[in-house]
C-alpha cells in the first residue's frame, strides 16, 4: 500500500467519523470543536460556518463559527469586508460550489481583499459550499489551504465531495445547537390522501370521487392539514409536505 492510498484511507475513515461526530452535537462549544478538527483533519489553513435567517428558538439573524485568528475578524469588522467579500456575494446567491480560483482578482480591492487575508493566515485557495434549508436558511462552508497548487487541484475532486456533504451536516448541527427541532406535525391518513391527490393534480370534486367522499368532506381535511402545517393555502401546504419528507 502507498503513502497516498493509506492517507486516503485514513482521510475517508475520519470523513465518516466527522459525520458520526456531527449527528450527536447539541452545543455550541461541541461546534467550534468540530469544525477546529475539520481543519486539523484536512490539514487547511481556515474552515468557516456563516448562516443566516436560522430558525428556532435562539435562531438569531447570523451565525458564525470559524478558525479565522481573531486579529483578522477584526480587521474584517472594522473594514466592513462582508461588502466586499465575493464568497458571501457569490455564496449566499449560489447553489453550487465555489472555487475561490475563479474570482477576478485583477480589481484593486478585491486583490487587497485576498492579500490581507493571506497575511492573517488564510490560504490561498479556497473552496465554499452553499446549503440551502428547507425554512427558508441559508449557509455556507468554506474551506482554505495553502497546499502547492498542483495538489491541490489534484484533492478538489476529492475534497467537493466531502466537504458537500460535511457541509449539510454542519448545518443541521448548528441547528440543533441554537435549539432549532423539526416539528413533528402528525396528518392524519385521509388528511395525508386528500393532500397527496391535491400534489398529483386533483380538484375537490376528482379526489372525492376517488376517496368515495363529498367534496365538502374532503376541503374539511384539506383545510386540516394546511391549518397543522400553518400553511397559507393548499399550494403551499403541498410544498411544505414535500419539503418534510411527507409526500
Amino acid at each position: 500500500m502507498t503513502s497516498a492510498t493509506a492517507h486516503s484511507m485514513d482521510l475517508d475513515r475520519n470523513f465518516l467519523n466527522l459525520i458520526e461526530e456531527a449527528t450527536s452535537v447539541r452545543h455550541h462549544p461541541q461546534v467550534h470543536e468540530l469544525i477546529g478538527r475539520l481543519a486539523t483533519i484536512y490539514e487547511l489553513s481556515s474552515v468557516a460556518y456563516v448562516g443566516v435567517n436560522l430558525p428556532g428558538p435562539a435562531g438569531g439573524n447570523r451565525y458564525v463559527s470559524t478558525t479565522f485568528l481573531p486579529d483578522w475578524i477584526n480587521r474584517y469588522n472594522d473594514q466592513n469586508y462582508w461588502q466586499l467579500d465575493p464568497v458571501l456575494k457569490q455564496g449566499f446567491s449560489s447553489i453550487l460550489p465555489i472555487d475561490w480560483g475563479k474570482f477576478d482578482v485583477t480589481r484593486p480591492p478585491l486583490r487587497r481583499f485576498f492579500g490581507e487575508a493571506v497575511e492573517f493566515g488564510v490560504g490561498r485557495h479556497g473552496l465554499s459550499f452553499p446549503v440551502r434549508g428547507r425554512y427558508g436558511e441559508k449557509a455556507l462552508l468554506s474551506v482554505s489551504s495553502n497546499m502547492p497548487l498542483g495538489k491541490w487541484i489534484r484533492f478538489m475532486p476529492f475534497w467537493t465531495r466531502d466537504f458537500q456533504i460535511l457541509a449539510f451536516h454542519i448545518h443541521q448541527m448548528v441547528l440543533r445547537a441554537e435549539g432549532h427541532r423539526d416539528p413533528k406535525i402528525k396528518l392524519s391518513p385521509r388528511e395525508l390522501e386528500c393532500l397527496k391527490w391535491s400534489a398529483a393534480g386533483k380538484s375537490a370534486g376528482e379526489i372525492g370521487t376517488i376517496l368515495s367522499l363529498s367534496e365538502k368532506t374532503v376541503r374539511f381535511y384539506q383545510d386540516l392539514a394546511r391549518r397543522k402545517l400553518d400553511a397559507k393555502n393548499l399550494t403551499h401546504a403541498v410544498a411544505k409536505l414535500y419539503s418534510l419528507d411527507l409526500l
